[in-house]
């Protein structure tokens, strides 16, 4: 067959679409490029907003109608929380749980079953490679579907980590990004090594390359782990994805997160006690139902107190089964004008942060190069334009001059 992948969401969705793509691959069915050629479309769906749901919904449409003799598979976070909107949307359609997501190419040809947490051994058409190394959230936000989706906690072994990242480097993949529903609570199965050991065992593999986390809760951040990132001579880009939601702590009750704004200031505040250049970014949602003018406004000023170097801004969207979908939502009006305010921060945010970078010496990987200059990204998240450099390989480079929440550079 020809196969062709459709991937809405986070991080860990991609790693688990590239992971099926390659058994297919391996089965001897070939990639389709486009929707309409194949043979069979897996669409890995996600829920995490209203707008998630409603994009998933329009594909499938426009897929079925285009393509009608293909057969479409669906699975991800909408076809587990929802299978009958998939299947009113698409009669023919397939569905999959997340839990049976590993099984596709079992159940659609008949192949024998090889479950190994989604492991990859390449990351096509990418300079970084993303690895899953934990699934699943026992937290119960009061906006979150998460926890319903994504089943129990669970993690890769770490000698399979280890050994699947190995493989990863020796293929030539100079960064590769950790990934979990909640990375920070990774325990392995057969020895309870936390991420700590991970990150330990990661660094002492041969190779040049370097080890980014994908996100991680800010109860997750403690100082043993601060200390094994920043091991004298390790390999841990200094990002950090920290989720904050609300600098309100009126909110952050509201919304069920198990930690309030004076606990993430002090994370924020160790993380550039380990690491003073780091980028520290946050998920923030403007306009949760319960927020008051003077609540939003004290969230505001959190963020620009605390830091930060960026926002991911999310407009607040009432998923079904939710404690906050019970609540009576704000004027639409209200919830924009807050989402921009925070967009327009987000921005002052970005810009500071590279202004900040002047001067510095700078570790980047150049993702893809055009008209004699690369797009390389910094390891602590900072885009750096930089003169043609080989893409996918490590080098230093030196930052010129910043704008808009970039930077150009002089590789060294």
């Amino acid at each position: 067959m020809k196969v062709y992948f459709k991937t809405v969401g986070c991080r860990v969705n991609q790693v688990e679409s590239e992971s099926l793509r390659a058994r297919f691959a391996a089965l001897g069915h070939a990639a389709a490029a486009s929707p309409e050629e194949a043979d069979l479309v897996v669409v890995n769906t996600c829920s995490v907003t209203a707008k998630a749901d409603r994009d998933c919904i329009s594909f499938l449409k426009r897929t079925a109608a285009a393509n009608p003799k293909a057969a479409i598979a669906v699975t991800g976070c909408l076809a587990t929380l929802e299978p009958a909107k998939v299947i009113a949307a698409v009669p023919k359609a397939s569905v999959f749980t997340n839990s049976d997501k590993e099984n596709i190419p079992s159940l659609v040809c008949g192949a024998p079953s090889r479950p190994d947490f989604f492991s990859v051994e390449g990351f096509k058409g990418r300079s970084r490679a993303f690895v899953k190394v934990q699934e699943g959230c026992d937290l119960k936000c009061s906006y979150c579907l998460v926890n319903l989706a994504r089943g129990k906690v669970s993690s890769k072994p770490l000698k399979a980590a280890a050994a699947e990242i190995k493989k990863l480097v020796s293929a030539g993949f100079a960064e590769i990004v950790l990934c979990g529903t909640r990375l920070g609570i990774y325990r392995c199965p057969e020895t309870g090594a936390d991420l700590a050991a991970l990150v330990s065992e990661l660094f002492a593999l041969p190779g040049s390359f370097r080890v980014r986390f994908s996100s991680i809760e800010p109860g997750e951040i403690n100082t043993p782990l601060l200390r094994a990132l920043a091991v004298p001579g390790g390999r841990f880009c200094d990002y950090f994805h920290v989720p904050l939601q609300s600098g309100s702590d009126a909110v952050l009750r509201a919304m069920g997160r198990n930690y309030d704004a004076a606990f993430y200031r002090g994370r924020v505040e160790e993380i550039r006690s380990f690491f003073p250049s780091a980028g520290v970014y946050a998920d923030i949602i403007a306009g949760y139902p319960s927020e008051t003018e003077g609540e939003f406004l004290k969230s505001a000023d959190f963020v620009r107190s605390c830091g930060l170097s960026g926002l991911h801004v999310f407009s607040f969207s009432a998923r079904p089964g939710t404690r906050a979908a019970a609540l009576a939502p704000l004027p639409a009006g209200t919830v924009k004008a807050r989402s921009e305010a925070l967009r327009a921060l987000d921005l002052g945010l970005r810009s500071a942060f590279a202004a900040s970078m002047l001067g510095r010496e700078l570790e980047v990987l150049p993702l893809s190069s055009k008209s004699g200059r690369s797009r390389a990204l910094a390891s602590n998240f900072l885009e750096v334009d930089i003169p043609a450099s080989t893409v996918g390989r490590l080098l230093r480079c030196r930052v010129t001059a910043a704008r808009s929440g970039s930077c150009s550079g002089e590789a060294l």
